[in-house]
């Protein structure tokens, strides 16, 4: 019995899978959005078993909106939205930049390049991809850090990682866009 459920741009539809024995249901979904190139879709699946398929429905929607929001480690659909990931231009810098990931990781690094959709860091702190991470960026001639409330850690090679930016106050997004305005207009 498939659910469908429209949340913030992106559809989820539960699938729900019974488990070996056929008497409880895995929770199974996708998230899929329209995109130029044509509907993008990923799957998930997560664990723990349901009494019924109506319970492993109700359960995957409230786990795809999680996943949306970017609450489930290692699992994200930001880039599902994304033409291309190098599509909005790189700006070489060499920011300062703080980052934390509750309940324990407080790290400090310098951005290498920034983007719109993401930026590279060297850190001496170690990593892995799907890591969610708060971010400040202490961009030169902004009073205050721009704020990003969730960066995923794409790759990790060293003591260099990326990072995609998938949740930012408008606010901190039209901030972004003027530090990457103000990069742009930099004699070369």
């Amino acid at each position: 019995m498939k659910k469908i459920a429209e949340y913030q741009g992106y559809t989820i539809e539960s699938a729900p899978q019974p488990d070996t024995q056929g008497e409880k249901w895995r929770l199974r979904i996708y998230i899929s959005v329209d995109h130029p190139r044509g509907v993008q879709t990923r799957e998930f699946a997560a664990d723990g078993l349901y009494a019924t398929e109506d319970e492993a429905d109700l359960h995957g929607l409230a786990f795809g909106q999680r996943v949306i929001d970017g609450k489930v480690e290692g699992k994200t659909v930001w880039d599902l939205k994304s033409q291309d990931r190098r599509i909005t231009p790189r700006f070489r810098v060499q920011f300062r930049t703080t980052f934390s990931s509750a309940p324990t990781l407080d790290g400090t690094g310098m951005i290498l390049d920034l983007s719109a959709g993401g930026c590279r860091i060297e850190s001496s702190v170690s990593l892995t991809p799907g890591l969610s991470l708060e971010l400040r960026i202490y961009a030169e001639g902004l009073e205050w850090p721009l704020m990003v409330e969730a960066a995923t850690v794409q790759w990790v090679s060293g003591q260099t990682f990326g990072l995609a930016f998938f949740r930012m106050k408008e606010a901190e997004r039209q901030r972004l866009e003027q530090v990457i305005q103000d990069l742009t207009d930099l004699p070369v």
